[in-house]
């Protein structure tokens, strides 16, 4: 397996050959042939970290690893050195305490886009029910709940009022 380029779609060798099969869903078929430089023009058009990565990944083959070991030479980029993490501008850390109920959706899809934006308002949060809901009409279930720590209850409110008004919304 060399990896997956989105969701559904896996990619690999077949049988250590320098082809690439593809499978979506249950279909596999071959891409494309794999050659030096097709590799060259694939491992330049990845930014630094994203080159540094891939060579560390432990997944590629060794035609695949000479050529980004060449690209990284190029670079002037060391090879042991660890890909850098992009930042992570989220300020919520651990929940704990009593989690009330500030929301009840029949999605989970509503349910997580409420989650992000109370994220990003900087209060921890939780949704639970969302498997359930996936697997079963939810209502039966009592829906998707989204869950705040109770001292955050009031200011989670004000948001999800402000959603419901529009506050939000894009023009």
């Amino acid at each position: 397996m060399i990896g997956s380029c989105s969701e559904g779609i896996r990619l690999g060798r077949l049988d250590g050959n320098s082809a690439l099969a593809v499978k979506y869903g249950f279909e596999e078929f071959v891409a494309m042939d794999i050659t030096r430089q097709s590799l060259v023009e694939h491992f330049q058009l990845l930014s630094d970290d994203e080159l540094l990565a891939e060579f560390q990944s432990g997944e590629l083959t060794d035609l695949a690893k000479d050529v980004a070991a060449e690209e990284l030479g190029q670079r002037k980029i060391d090879q042991s050195e660890p890909p850098s993490e992009p930042p992570v501008d989220r300020k919520v850390t651990s929940i704990s305490g009593d989690l009330v109920m500030v929301a009840r959706y029949f999605t989970a899809a509503e349910a997580y886009i409420l989650r992000n934006r109370l994220e990003l308002e900087g209060i921890p949060v939780t949704v639970t029910d969302d498997n359930m809901a996936q697997t079963v009409w939810s209502m039966p279930v009592g829906g998707v709940r989204v869950l705040v720590p109770e001292p955050d209850i009031q200011r989670a409110g004000e948001i999800v009022r402000a959603i419901e008004r529009g506050d939000y919304a894009l023009d």
